[in-house]
């Protein structure tokens, strides 16, 4: 495979596909192995993608390095799953040279395109660099798109840019630079919108750039951050990876095995639930589009099950006054006007969930009485908020067992499916499962939730059983 767009080398290597238990690939019907097709985005049921399909059935069109030119077309995607046929988008407006790539805002009304900064061969042997790649913006308005803006961080004569792509919030801009500083043969980097101008480039730092390349950014709605490395190890060739952002920073790369094969997997879209996207891979000798789709979800973030306390220690931390304490003034707590307890530090516990009455007094022991009150509220008592896993005390080995979640707490999180991990091997859906565990040992049972309503939002659980004989 060759990047054209950075006159980038890579050595191939194919292979026949990918089958896996929890995932199935398929080659979208429209790519063949007569034109390279990469770089995939889904904006309201369209997709857009870089191919150098010709153009013309009479005349062929190249670079500088006598490659064919990479364009964008689109795609429809139909309700019943099928495609429209491919068409050239915005070809009026687009660079007649390369387009290695294009992504949009949220709402539809900016567009980046990573591509040749010249557009007419007259201008470009001119250029003692030759045909950069630059990063643009354009803006849509009652006429179409804007001209398209060249942004701050590009340079025509010293290095390249492409291959953007936009938070949510069209705060961050990722993309990908040659830049001699860098840390390799391409890094990835971002720049930040402050007041409405394009900050410098910066790169992502060691834990995400080496010394091959890194390419193909992909920012995802929650957060995570995909890209395609030759670095990070993997299977082989390019591999497509993700990271995310802790408070040390990015965290270390995961590989996407799933869909990784010992030839190039590189460029990808990921669905909003991260159950299914498109990228784009060599593994069957030229660079094709394919489309994948998880039986079950992935949840990185997985937390131990815990059980619901209603005890609580209450202490006045207001008057902290010693003097008030002494003799015969004491402190009485005052639980829903029906428990009482003294001191000026006590621990209550609540039957269970609901609103409770809180009253601190000052109590006169040598008549019985209020002398006045501290403070009174009223404290809200809820349930831890998880996915709660019940099932037996005792489980034996090939003792058919129930596992149920209907007795979790969830607040506001209302779940489209659950989806469990029986810790063997087994994969199973559904509020209430049953599972024979073949082996003795210790389990943990994971189970997970994607949101109804924001399917970038999950919720994992995991219980950790012993199965005896």
């Amino acid at each position: 495979m060759r990047i054209i767009f950075l006159t980038i080398s890579f050595l191939l290597a194919i292979s026949s596909g990918l089958v896996a238990q929890d995932v199935q690939v398929q080659r979208l019907p429209f790519s063949t192995n007569s034109s390279n097709e990469m770089s995939p985005f889904i904006k309201d049921s369209v997709l857009y993608f870089s191919t150098n399909k010709p153009i013309s059935f009479l005349r062929r069109y190249f670079d500088d390095n006598r490659q064919l030119l990479y364009h964008i077309f689109s795609v429809k995607l139909n309700p019943d799953s099928s495609f429209s046929k491919p068409i050239r988008y915005e070809s009026d407006f687009l660079s007649p040279f390369n387009t290695g790539s294009i992504t949009f805002s949220n709402d539809g009304n900016k567009m980046y395109i990573g591509q040749n900064h010249y557009d007419t061969y007259k201008r470009s042997s001119k250029s003692n660099s030759g045909n950069l790649m630059g990063v643009y913006e354009s803006d849509l308005g009652n006429k179409g798109w804007s001209r398209k803006n060249n942004l701050s961080f590009n340079s025509r004569r010293n290095y390249n840019t492409a291959q953007p792509s936009i938070s949510p919030d069209e705060r961050f801009l990722f993309f990908i630079s040659d830049m001699e500083e860098g840390m390799g043969k391409t890094d990835i980097y971002y720049s930040e919108n402050i007041n409405g101008e394009w900050g410098p480039a910066v790169n992502l730092g060691e834990r995400i750039n080496t010394s091959e390349s890194e390419l193909f950014p992909f920012y995802h709605p929650n957060g995570k951050l995909y890209f395609a490395s030759n670095g990070h190890g993997g299977l082989g060739g390019l591999d497509i990876f993700y990271t995310y952002q802790t408070e040390d920073g990015w965290s270390e790369p995961v590989a996407m095995d799933n869909i990784n094969t010992e030839a190039n997997e590189f460029s990808c879209y990921i669905n909003e639930d991260e159950m299914w996207g498109i990228f784009a891979s060599d593994r069957d000798g030229s660079d094709n589009l394919y489309r994948f789709d998880q039986f079950f979800p992935s949840f990185e973030t997985c937390n131990i099950q815990e059980e619901d306390s209603y005890c609580f220690e209450f202490y006045d931390d207001v008057t902290q006054d010693e003097e008030m304490s002494r003799g015969p003034y004491k402190y009485q707590w005052t639980f829903n006007n029906t428990e009482s307890a003294m001191g000026d530090t006590v621990i209550h516990c609540f039957t269970g969930p609901g609103e409770y009455n809180v009253r601190l007094s000052l109590l006169d022991t040598s008549i019985g009485e209020e002398m006045f009150a501290l403070s009174d509220y009223n404290l809200d008592v809820t349930r831890i908020e998880q996915i709660y896993i019940t099932t037996e005390e005792s489980i034996k080995v090939n003792q058919l067992t129930t596992f149920d979640v209907s007795q979790s707490f969830m607040g506001d999180f209302q779940p489209k499916e659950f989806y469990w991990d029986m810790g063997d091997g087994t994969l199973l859906k559904g509020e209430t499962i049953r599972h024979i565990f073949r082996t003795k040992g210790k389990y943990q049972v994971r189970c997970g939730a994607i949101s109804k309503e924001h399917p970038q939002i999950k919720m994992c659980s995991i219980k950790e059983i012993i199965v005896s004989d």
